[in-house]
Formats: C-alpha cells, sequence, structure tokens
C-alpha cells in the first residue's frame, strides 16, 4: 500500500463519520491470538489463495478488530448469542471500506466457498484450481462492495481480502484460470483479511499493513468505552 500521511489518514477516517458510534455496532481492538485462531480456521477451508494468505500471518505483526455490539464487554468472536445486527455490521464495514479506498488504489477480493469451475453463471470471475474468486475495485460504491462479501461466499467460511502493494496498483485478476505465479501475487498482495463472525452476521477484520492498521487504529481509538 502505498505510505499515506496523518492527514490522509485524517480525510479517510473522517469519512466513516460519528453515526455508526452511537449504533448498536461498532469497530473495536480485540485480543490478537483470539483473531488469529479464528482467521487461520477459516483460511485453511479456503482456496489455494486463502491457505497462502494463511502462511502469511505474523503473529507478531497482525492486529486484530472486530465490528461488535455497542454493549460489548466480554463478548468474544465465537459468541453466537450475542451479535450485532447485520445491516448495521454491513454499514459499518461499507465506511470502513469507503476510507480505506481514500488511501488505496485496491480491489475487494472474495473467495467463493460454494461455486465451482463449471457451475451455471460464473461470468467475470477468475478461477484458482477449481475455486471461483471474485473481486471489486475498492472504489465501488461501498453497498457494492458489501454485498460482494454478502454473495460471495456462504459465510462459513468467509475469507475475503483487501490487496494492494506499494506502488499503488493492485494486481487485478484476469476472468479464467489464474497461474501459479498469478496466484502467487494475488496472495502477496494482501493488506487486510476479512472473516464472517457470529452466526455470520458481523465480521472480524485482521490488519497485516501498517498503513491498514493506523487508519483502523484512528477509528476504534475515538470509540467511547460502553456505559
Amino acid at each position: 500500500m502505498a505510505s499515506t500521511g496523518r492527514a490522509g489518514l485524517s480525510r479517510a477516517s473522517a469519512q466513516i463519520g460519528d453515526d455508526h458510534m452511537y449504533g448498536p455496532g461498532t469497530l473495536v481492538s480485540i485480543a490478537r491470538g483470539e483473531g488469529l485462531n479464528w482467521s487461520r480456521i477459516s483460511l485453511r477451508q479456503g482456496s489455494r489463495v486463502s491457505r497462502q494468505v494463511a502462511g502469511r500471518l505474523d503473529p507478531d505483526r497482525v492486529h486484530a478488530y472486530a465490528i461488535l455490539p455497542r454493549d460489548r464487554a466480554g463478548i468474544e468472536v465465537a459468541d453466537f448469542a450475542r451479535s450485532v445486527g447485520v445491516s448495521d455490521a454491513d454499514r459499518v464495514l461499507g465506511k470502513i471500506l469507503q476510507a480505506l479506498s481514500a488511501i488505496s488504489d485496491g480491489i475487494l477480493v472474495v473467495d467463493d466457498d460454494l461455486a465451482r469451475r463449471g457451475d451455471p453463471g460464473l461470468d467475470d470471475v477468475s478461477f484458482v484450481d477449481d475455486r471461483v474468486i471474485r473481486w471489486l475495485d475498492l472504489r465501488s460504491a461501498p453497498d457494492e462492495l458489501t454485498r460482494l462479501i454478502r454473495i460471495g461466499a456462504s459465510g462459513y467460511p468467509l475469507n475475503a481480502f483487501i490487496c494492494d502493494n506499494s506502488s499503488g496498483e493492485a494486481f487485478r485478476p484476469s476472468a479464467r484460470s489464474l497461474s501459479e505465479s498469478e496466484v502467487d501475487l494475488l496472495a502477496g498482495e494482501v493488506r487486510l483479511v476479512i472473516h464472517s463472525i457470529f452466526d455470520a452476521e458481523s465480521f472480524l477484520l485482521l490488519a497485516i499493513d501498517d498503513g491498514i492498521e493506523e487508519l483502523l487504529e484512528s477509528i476504534t481509538s475515538s470509540v467511547d468505552p460502553p456505559p
């Protein structure tokens, strides 16, 4: 991801707005180990891209966040009993993706866990072996991005990624089978990992890029503790 200064991060953070902070869902930092454990289980069930990303997760560099209920005390990501509403989780995630688009020329990639090569209706998708990879430009409308996340995978597992590179121009897969080198390139450009949590209602985010981590931290730092 291209480097961005404090002013750029402030502008991107401001795109989130204040309204999500007072709704039932908000972005919070969670224990790194908890996020990594959940992520590795999910990634191992994905395509070769997801499995390669699992190998890139450095426990000393990953930062974990989740969209959790406002009264989030004591809630774990695997706790199905209490969750944020789907529409609110989508709204918060959409605003995060919109903010990321201000500092990234990247793409959102979704590893489809259900579709397989040969299934009907697979237009404009890429293939990794028999698995289906879908993607959109990160500068697409936020509701288009969250819709891709919702319909591009069943929810368990959901393996989605923000991909970008230091030159500011992410690799954009063609609608065909990806070569081994292209799979390596796509996995190597992952900067943010997105998974489902709760009953496939909300999201876990793992930042493996300093710029994205700084942006997410700037959002969570302005969230007051629950009453």
